[in-house]
This record gives C-alpha cells, structure tokens and sequence, in this order.
C-alpha cells in the first residue's frame, strides 16, 4: 500500500479550477482506491495537516503530490501563505517523494528537501505556464502528471519515469507545432525547459509501499 499525500489549493482564486483538474486526471489514470490517500485541499492545505498526515504514516514512506503555487522555497496555498512546505518543515520528507508542479520550487526547496533526506523530486525551476483554454489546459496536466503516473502504474524508476514525461512533452510539443498551434506550443516547451528533478537510487513505486 502506498501513503500518499495530495495537496490541492482548489480554493485558490487564479489556479484552484487547474488544481481540482489536475486531482481529477491522476485519480482517472492511476486507481488510488487501495492506497493510503489523504487529501488535502481547501483550507487544510496547511503545514499542521502535512504534519498530521506524516504522523499517521508511522515513519513509513510516502508521497506528497503539491498542486499549488510555489516560490523558490515553498510550496504555498491560499491557506497557508508562508507554505505548507517550506525550508522550516523539510526535515519531515525524509524518504519521500515529493511530486510538485508548483513554480520555482526546484531553485531551493528541492535542495533543502534533498538535505534531509528526500528520496526523490519532481518539479520546476521557472514559472510553470497554465493555458486559458481548458482543452490546452487538460494537455498540460496530462504532460505535469504524467512522470508521477508512469511511477505508480509500471515497474519504472523515478529517472525512467520522468524520461517518459519528457518524451511525452516533446511529443505532445511536435504535435501542436504540427498543428501550427504555437501559442500554445511555446509555453509547453517553457515548462519542459523548467523541469528538474532528482532520484535517489533508482526509486519505484514498490520501494515507497509501506509493508
């Protein structure tokens, strides 16, 4: 069984619609329904729920999946405005996974995250652009979540998993430049561009069950 927390500031007055999206869409590709799930949107988005939620995992390990805006070192939510992960509670992730789409948060937090012990990270080191459109906007995530879904539904490494999102990106860049659609196109390159992440050891998704 997996421990998984998924943050989602769906209160949030500018990108709260993409965050509920964006839980909607990894809940259709990966089936949560025997995993250890705690959802956390709305105003217990907050570094006391984060706290609570590790607590009950009983030191086993888990994943945090953040759909939230970001700074270099935070991840931030309409409740929690100096953030619910922050260089102050990194202690906490030791042997975790933290999968964020959150922007700048791959500058320092990624690091300090590091530092203490975090297993692997997924996010960005730039601003992470959204489409108005909600077709483009749908591709978007689909691309943002795919690393996090080629880990929960094969036998991959985190590395070969976010190999695949890559190759994912790019195609699904080819495709719209195919399409002459390079509005949308270009801020699809930028958030590849923006991507980074870090494996330690070559981390799968059986390495993160809890037994």
């Amino acid at each position: 069984m997996l421990n998984i927390i998924i943050a989602s500031d769906d209160i949030d007055t500018t990108i709260g619609t993409n965050c509920v999206l964006a839980c909607q869409h990894l809940h259709n590709a990966v089936d949560l329904s025997i995993q250890n799930v705690t959802l956390l949107n709305g105003y217990l988005c907050t570094p006391v729920e984060v706290e609570k939620a590790i607590v009950s995992f009983d030191q086993q390990r888990f994943i945090l999946v953040a759909y939230s805006h970001g700074t270099e070192d935070t991840l931030f939510s309409t409740a929690a405005g100096n953030g619910y992960v922050s260089l102050a509670n990194a202690y906490q992730f030791a042997t975790s996974l933290v999968y964020t789409v959150s922007c700048w948060s791959g500058v320092k937090l990624k690091h300090e995250l590091i530092k203490h012990g975090c297993h692997g990270y997924v996010g960005y080191v730039d601003r992470v652009k959204v489409p108005e459109n909600e077709t483009d906007e749908l591709l978007f995530i689909e691309c943002e979540n795919k690393g996090l879904v080629h880990l929960l539904t094969t036998g991959a490494s985190l590395t070969e998993s976010v190999e695949e999102m890559k190759r994912y990106y790019r195609k699904q860049y080819d495709e719209l430049i195919d399409q002459e659609m390079y509005a949308v196109a270009g801020p699809l390159l930028h958030n590849l561009g923006a991507l980074t992440f870090y494996d330690y050891e070559a981390l799968t998704r059986s390495e993160l069950e809890s037994h």
